[in-house]
């Protein structure tokens, strides 16, 4: 049996990874201060992802995800080790991307994935220090920044 501590660790940290699928689909880039380390290490190991720290991820982020009017990450099936102040963490993945093409018309590709991240205990609550995304499958093309409309937020 989990003691209370135990217990409430866990909930905070799948709070933290419904955080960041809510910060990426409502483009909140601040809430994403609430999901990582100022010194996290964000490894997207996807087609044209990127190993970045915190700060450079977030302006990463910023661009890449004008390409879509909306997206939709569901997080999944979280696994979560604690160990002390740190824990590891497996969660599926399945995000649907909208994209609107020229000339109006919609397309959507999802892809599948897995993220692997280390949290650790902060003095603002846990959060994540280490994160990589795994793309498993993708059903569709995803289309560049010069055949879609650009949305700085999602529509």
């Amino acid at each position: 049996m989990r003691d209370p501590r135990e217990i409430d660790d866990l909930l905070e940290i799948q709070h933290v990874l419904y955080r960041y699928a809510r910060a990426i689909d409502e483009r909140d880039f601040e809430l994403l201060r609430e999901v990582f380390t100022p010194d996290a290490t964000i490894h997207y190991d996807v087609a044209g992802g990127v190993r970045l720290g915190f700060r450079e991820a977030v302006e990463w982020l910023r661009g890449a995800l004008q390409i879509f009017a909306v997206t939709q990450h569901v997080m999944s099936n979280p696994l979560i080790e604690l160990d002390g102040d740190q824990a590891r963490s497996t969660t599926y993945l399945t995000a649907s991307h909208v994209q609107v093409k020229l000339d109006g018309a919609e397309v959507c590709v999802v892809q599948g994935g897995i993220y692997r991240d280390l949290h650790l205990r902060t003095g603002l609550g846990w959060r994540i220090a280490e994160r990589t995304l795994r793309a498993t499958y993708t059903v569709g093309t995803f289309l560049g920044p010069d055949a879609v409309r650009l949305f700085p937020k999602p529509r």
